[in-house]
């Protein structure tokens, strides 16, 4: 399986941001830990991370520095330490969860209203470009033109308030169809780079196959079923970057978003039993009175 788990990260490189460690750690919590006032002794978490094939010391790191920047909070039960989300993380990873639930299910009109962004920039605020560039990125908007950002989910309330945030002067949003007008550029599919969301599905796919195949004949440990979870919802999560559920009439019959979507729903509900009886029994052997705060989600 070390293959497998290489190939994922490589995918896990390329659609999220962020070092791996820090990725497993905070997608275990919102896994197993995301309801109101669970939580789970630092001991377990670092038995937990070392099956992911992050150290002691790496893990032991990770909680502080998350700590420090609020997303974790930690209590303390004598020389032991235990850490829960802190409320803002955990709205914010149930909504992420919400977009997960969903993604690859609704395939939308075949002509669809979007929501485009118009704005201008002075050359001297190139910071407040980038910042706003990158808080486009992650409302799954993409450049049709370098001043025209484009997506056909409704977030354009999201804009205005980033807009407004970064203290943007000339910003125009308009919801509604778009039409090509050019003869080789113009549809709003365009805004994305359509042959590199295609690459990404089709790895993604095959990478899976091994994974379900061996869960399909029970061969998988719950240390591995805990692990193949994680590092496929770490994946799945960064695809609406490069396709935010573009509407299927105006993309090929052959898109495989489907297909990733099928693969990925079976293996992660598929291992879910295995994973969360192992992060249980990891939990027990630190402090028994906390298994009961292990949660499971389910798609």
């Amino acid at each position: 399986m070390s293959a497998v788990w290489s190939n994922l990260e490589d995918l896990r490189s390329v659609v999220a941001e962020g070092p791996r460690g820090r990725r497993v750690l905070v997608t275990l919590m919102a896994e197993y830990w995301l309801e109101e006032g669970a939580m789970v002794p630092s001991g377990a978490l670092v038995d937990l991370m070392a099956g992911m094939d992050v150290s002691p010391s790496g893990t032991r790191t990770l909680l502080s520095r998350l700590s420090r920047e609020g997303r974790l909070t930690t209590v303390k039960d004598g020389r032991r330490t235990f850490y829960a989300l802190s409320d803002k993380a955990r709205r914010r990873l149930t909504e992420g969860f919400t977009v997960i639930r969903v993604f690859g299910t609704d395939h939308g009109p075949a002509d669809p209203d979007w929501t485009t962004l118009l704005f201008s920039i002075p050359e001297d605020q190139r910071a407040v470009r980038q910042q706003l560039r990158k808080g486009l990125s992650w409302m799954w908007f993409a450049p049709l033109y370098d001043g025209a950002w484009i997506t056909p989910r409704d977030h354009g309330q999201q804009a205005i308030a980033l807009c407004h945030k970064l203290g943007v002067v000339s910003a125009s949003l308009i919801r509604g169809r778009v039409s090509s007008a050019g003869t080789a550029f113009g549809n709003p599919v365009d805004a994305w780079d359509l042959d590199l969301a295609r690459e990404l599905y089709t790895s993604f796919t095959a990478i899976l196959q091994d994974p379900l195949e061996r869960m399909r004949r029970a061969e998988l440990s719950p240390v591995e079923s805990m692990r193949a979870r994680t590092e496929v919802v770490n994946v799945f999560r960064g695809f609406p970057r490069f396709d935010p559920d573009l509407p299927l009439g105006l993309l090929a019959d052959d898109w495989p978003r489907r297909a990733a979507r099928e693969a990925f729903a079976e293996l992660y509900d598929g291992v879910t039993e295995d994973a969360i009886e192992h992060v249980r029994s990891v939990v027990g052997q630190h402090s028994p009175a906390h298994v009961q705060d292990v949660s499971i989600r389910r798609l």
